[in-house]
Formats: C-alpha cells, sequence, structure tokens
C-alpha cells in the first residue's frame, strides 16, 4: 500500500481529499475522482518501454509523472490508494473477452473487490477505458452509470461476468473472488506488453469515460461514444501532430514530451494506414 506522503500526492493528482471513513459513498467518490484524473492509455507500450507493477513504479507513473496506464497498472494505483484508506480491498482474477475467445483470456485483466461491514461487495475497475465510472455490486443485475448500462451475473461456481454497454463495446470480462496477488499478473502483463500480436502493441489506444459520454483514441481515430447523438457516436480522423498532440494533453490530460509526441504520432499514422490497407483488401477478398 501507498504511505502517507504517496496517498497525499495520489489524493491531489484525482483532486480530492481523504475520507474520514471507508465507506461505500467514499469509494464512488474516489473511483470517479480516479477515473476523471487519470486515463487508460498504453502509450509506454507504443513506445517500446517495459510495463512494472510494483508499487513504487506505479506511483512514479501514473502519480508523480501525470501519465496514465492500462488495466494492471490502474487497477494496481487504486488498490495501493484505497488500501491506504483503509478499504478492504482485494486484487482478483479478470478475463476479458473471456466469453467469446476461451479460458486463455484469464489474468488479461486484474479487477479490484472490495468489502463493506455487513458483507457486501463491489466490483471496483478503473482500467477497463470504456467501463464504469461508479463501482458495481456484486450481484446480479443491470445497473445505469450515467447514460449508460453494465450487467454483473453469476456463471456459478465463484465466477462473475460483466457486461460493457454494447452502444459502446461488445464487451464482456469474467472475474473470480478470490484474492491474488499483484505478482501473479506480470507474466501475463509482460506478455500483453511485448508479444507482436498483442492489441496493446499493435494498436495505440487512450480511453476515457467521462459523465455524460465515453472517448477513445485507436491510432488517428477519435470516437466519442454519447447517447444524444443520432447515431450514439462521433468519430474523426487526427488531422496531424499538432491535433494529436492537443488531444493527448487536453482532453486526456497526459504529459508527454514533444519527442514522445512525434514517436506516438508516427506510430498511429502507421497503424491508420496498415487498418485503411487491411480494410480495402477485405473488400476487395472474394466472398
Amino acid at each position: 500500500m501507498f504511505d502517507s506522503s504517496q496517498l497525499a500526492a495520489y489524493l491531489k493528482r484525482v483532486g480530492i481529499r481523504a475520507p474520514r471513513r471507508p465507506t461505500l459513498h467514499a469509494l464512488r467518490r474516489i473511483h470517479r475522482a480516479h477515473i476523471d484524473a487519470i486515463p487508460y492509455e498504453n502509450l509506454d507500450i507504443q513506445l517500446g518501454r517495459p510495463i512494472r507493477l510494483d508499487a513504487d513504479a506505479l506511483y512514479d507513473k501514473l502519480v508523480e509523472r501525470g501519465r496514465g496506464g492500462y488495466c494492471y497498472e490502474h487497477n494496481g494505483v487504486l488498490a495501493h490508494a484505497l488500501e491506504a484508506m483503509g478499504f478492504d480491498v482485494r486484487r482478483v482474477l479478470g478475463g476479458v473477452a473471456r466469453e467469446t475467445e476461451g479460458d486463455g483470456n484469464w489474468w488479461n485483466h486484474m479487477p479490484l473487490v472490495v468489502r463493506f461491514a455487513g458483507g457486501d461487495e463491489y466490483l471496483a475497475d478503473a482500467g477497463i477505458g470504456t467501463g464504469f465510472r461508479d463501482p458495481l455490486p456484486i450481484r446480479n443485475g443491470s445497473y445505469r452509470v450515467g447514460p449508460f448500462n453494465f450487467g454483473i451475473w453469476s456463471l456459478g461456481d465463484h465466477e462473475w461476468r460483466c457486461s460493457i454497454d454494447p452502444r459502446v463495446a461488445n464487451l464482456t470480462f469474467d472475474f473470480t473472488l478470490d484474492r491474488r496477488e499483484a505478482a501473479e499478473f506480470e507474466a501475463k502483463c509482460t506478455e500483453l506488453s511485448t508479444a507482436p500480436d498483442s492489441p496493446f502493441v499493435k494498436t495505440l489506444t487512450v480511453q476515457n469515460p467521462g459523465e455524460t459520454d465515453i472517448w477513445v483514441l485507436r491510432a488517428r481515430t477519435l470516437t466519442v461514444y454519447d447517447p444524444k447523438q443520432p447515431e450514439g457516436k462521433t468519430a474523426r480522423v487526427i488531422a496531424d501532430s499538432a491535433d494529436f498532440a492537443a488531444v493527448l494533453r487536453g482532453r486526456f490530460n497526459l504529459t508527454l514530451a514533444d519527442a514522445e509526441i512525434q514517436t506516438l504520432w508516427t506510430k498511429a499514422a502507421e497503424q491508420h494506414e496498415r487498418r485503411l490497407a487491411d480494410d480495402a483488401a477485405a473488400k476487395q477478398a472474394p466472398v
């Protein structure tokens, strides 16, 4: 867990004061503040940098250096902060897209479960870039968070499934309730951050669920999911490196050097052209 000075810096980073008691109301406030302040992103992976899951490395990157991260990093930081504030929190086994891709997807996600007096448990997860801003009760049901809908239901055998609003992503993830240690996720984290066929390696991604919409940048395409829009979303292609820098530093509130921005822009442009070529080839392929 974070020490007192690290916790103070974390609270400053997310813009709130420490709660007096570890209550459900306090958890909601922390969860929202964390997601609002720290975007989901895989930019270090795109830059070829190793991802570390120890507390000091997570603190340095997401708190001190004004960066975001992907699931292990986000939920790692959130867990260390919640522990320091007195919450009963545990890291648990998760599997994004296990429903469609099978058991090999276990360990590709590390959700958090927070337990309160009386036995009520809540799913806390800042590591799904198109996910929920409020923690969800771990019981069968559909839950509305802002304008979006999320579901949780039991699969039996102590396994649960969470669904993301299908208007945003056709995505579910499974999780169990047993406590796990952060070190148990390191091998899968290394694989996902370095394997050439990993989606985190193949596509630059920055995401952030807002109060009324969800922003998603993939390579050069910026999509804003907003149920108030006629088609439920708007999308545009980032024009140039200046536009790219403005989006990363502005809407996504990321601290990045000019040289990093330029390297990332080159990557994003290459990925965009590759996707266009793949789409064109798919259209020309015989049915």
